[in-house]
């Protein structure tokens, strides 16, 4: 496609710009023995240079997809002061304020970036290239529904995990090991039959402390 009327390739410049950025910050984390994973970069680069050719297909997919991680990082934003009690995010803010708060304000960029990702495939120059490529240009409802939905049920997984009577065990096992010093939020949790592990996150306003335990 004549790089003139590529529409998708600011977009797609970007994309593997973040998707290289991506791969050196994990580079770093591992050589620095620091825990980080990602499989974001690699798609990244790769819908990047797709659209840097005029892929239509890839930006109707990217497109799709950016309003599909939008709204479920977005859903997980809002769901924070109900998965984490909110004594344990103001530890966590006083003891590691700069990891705690960049986390939120990465989150909060990235959720920008991908509205902006979809902006830029939604102008008017792209719409009508992926409409001549017989595409559907209309708003992609089904990505909204779909992340909602996603996001309804993984929550009413964990809830029903983390509040069960396996999650009671495992915190008064913890409580057993700690006493009643701390609060005690489940973290993780596996179950089989009768059986089953987790990861408790004791705190208290001064010190935060991960158990395992095991029964």
């Amino acid at each position: 496609m004549d790089e003139r009327i590529n529409p998708f390739k600011k977009a797609g410049i970007i994309l593997v710009v973040i998707g290289i950025l991506d791969i050196g910050f994990m580079a770093y984390c591992i050589s620095n023995n620091m825990s980080y994973s990602s499989s974001f970069n690699i798609f990244s680069i790769i819908a990047g240079i797709f659209l840097i050719r005029g892929g239509v297909k890839t930006a109707r997919t990217v497109r799709w997809l950016s309003v599909f991680f939008a709204t479920a990082f977005i859903g997980v934003l809002l769901a924070t002061p109900i998965t984490t009690p909110l004594g344990l995010l103001a530890t966590q803010i006083k003891l590691s304020p700069v990891t705690t708060i960049g986390t939120y304000l990465f989150s909060i960029a990235f959720v920008a970036f991908l509205v902006w990702v979809y902006l830029q495939l939604s102008s008017v120059q792209s719409l009508e290239l992926i409409s001549q490529a017989g595409y559907n240009v209309g708003k992609p409802k089904s990505a909204f529904i779909a992340a909602v939905v996603l996001l309804a049920a993984f929550g009413g997984l964990m809830s029903a995990l983390m509040n069960g009577e396996s999650a009671e065990r495992a915190k008064s096992l913890a409580k057993e090991q700690l006493g009643s010093k701390f609060n005690y939020k489940i973290s993780s949790i596996t179950t089989s039959g009768n059986s089953g592990s987790a990861i408790v996150t004791a705190y208290n306003s001064i010190e935060i402390r991960n158990v395992q335990v095991q029964w």
